[in-house]
């Protein structure tokens, strides 16, 4: 189904005003290098094993690599090399690693997002990878089911978590993606009326994100609408929150004048 012109504009104009503020770091992240083993060497650590997939091995982190740095901070040991992974480890979600690999320099780019997120709905999202489940239709069935439980209970942003952990393990679930597209934007909006206003904009970026990749796979004509219909309410909440902004920075300033 075809996307209505006049909605499509509205998600260029708002996707081309916005850009995309961090996920925020949470204690409860894994380590970036969780599954890889490294050793002493003259130069660096050597990569000695790297779990198969992993995020290290997804960002290509490979076995006999030799990592030389990790964004700002030189390796020269294992100890170097524990303290640098532990200081990232709940307070970022990527960083740069330079490797040398058969003697050429590499610079790569481990992250703790999930790559089905990205690579479907290009969102970035840490899914709760200490919960693991022999095989993805069962985390994805589990994680559906706490996500209409939430939206019963009228808990949005819980309910929203559940449904990206459900799309990182069935991405293709166009249903789930419709879903927490629309709970972005009703985050969005409990975010703005609650004066969260860089938290709410982040919101409603990544909801126009998912929808404007969500209006080329056929949806229905009910979830087209209820999409619309969250995304124009999205967009007044904004309105207000900015006209208000700029009043109260108005009489400020006024009251300031001599």
């Amino acid at each position: 189904m075809k996307t209505p012109c006049r909605l499509s504009l509205v998600l260029s104009l708002v996707a081309c005003s916005l850009s995309p503020i961090g996920v925020l770091a949470s204690d409860s992240w894994p380590s970036l290098f969780r599954g890889v083993v490294v050793a002493d060497s003259l130069l660096g650590v050597r990569v000695v094993s790297v779990e198969p997939s992993s995020q290290a091995q997804l960002a290509d982190l490979r076995p006999e690599d030799l990592i030389v740095r990790i964004g700002e901070r030189e390796i020269h040991s294992i100890d170097e090399f524990a303290a640098v992974s532990q200081a990232l480890k709940g307070r970022t979600a990527r960083t740069t690693v330079l490797v040398f690999r058969n003697g050429s320099p590499r610079e790569l780019h481990v992250h703790l997002y999930s790559y089905p997120l990205l690579d479907a709905w290009g969102i970035e999202f840490v899914p709760q990878y200490d919960l693991r489940f022999a095989e993805a239709k069962t985390g994805w069935a589990y994680w559906i089911q706490l996500g209409r439980g939430f939206e019963v209970a009228h808990r949005p942003a819980e309910a929203l978590d559940a449904y990206l952990n459900a799309l990182h393990h069935r991405p293709d679930d166009l249903q789930a993606a419709a879903a927490a597209a629309a709970l972005y934007l009703r985050v969005s909006q409990q975010q703005l009326r609650a004066n969260a206003v860089p938290e709410g904009i982040a919101a409603l970026h990544r909801g126009v994100t998912m929808m404007d990749r969500l209006f080329s796979q056929p949806l229905t004509t009910e979830q087209l609408q209820g999409l619309r219909d969250q995304l124009e309410q999205t967009l007044r909440v904004l309105h207000e929150v900015t006209a208000n902004l700029a009043n109260q920075t108005a009489v400020s300033y006024t009251s300031q004048r001599p």
